[in-house]
């Protein structure tokens, strides 16, 4: 059984300030990968001041200097100027479908942590992306720890389960 819930509610970006006047607004995504953005989707905005909004989007493009979407409704600069800052949303279940052995890092917190032999090592809490790895940060009983996700770590990764199996001295201290 999946741990996944498709109806849950993942940040993907934040709406900077509209570009010209028929409600076109500029898309800062959280990542490069946008393949869950697409017209027709309903996304979620949410904004101190603004609270929460669902709208569907019209048009989404990009170009040299980034992304920009219009949305169902809002067809006029002072229609999408109240929605610069708020953060969009889309749905778990919105997301394209995974290959065998992939995950999306937004599935991973609240994984539980085995060490090879089973015992329980503590949680994932946080998946970090760095420019040349990406990392878990794993909550144990002596404190949050980075583990760079290299195959030397891990031994397997079951995000649908919410199991990661780290190999030995995966959390040892560096010397």
């Amino acid at each position: 059984m999946s741990r996944i819930d498709p109806a849950r509610w993942i940040p993907v970006g934040v709406l900077g300030r509209p570009k010209g006047l028929q409600g076109a607004i500029w898309l800062r995504p959280f990542n490069d990968d946008i393949e869950a953005l697409r017209v027709g989707l309903t996304v979620r905005l949410k904004r101190e001041g603004l609270g929460e909004k669902t709208l569907s989007i019209a048009t989404l493009s990009q170009d040299g200097k980034g992304i920009t979407v219009t949305f169902t409704g809002e067809r006029t600069r002072e229609a999408v100027e109240p929605l610069v800052l708020a953060e969009v949303s889309v749905r778990r279940g919105d997301f394209a479908p995974l290959g065998e052995g992939e995950f999306y890092h937004s599935d991973m917190p609240g994984a539980a942590v085995l060490g090879a032999s089973g015992e329980t090592l503590g949680e994932v809490v946080e998946v970090l992306a760095y420019p040349s790895i990406d990392a878990l940060v794993v909550r144990t009983p002596k404190g949050d720890r980075e583990v760079p996700m290299t195959e030397s770590n891990l031994v397997s990764i079951d995000a649908e389960a919410g199991v990661v199996v780290l190999a030995d001295g995966a959390l040892d201290d560096e010397g």
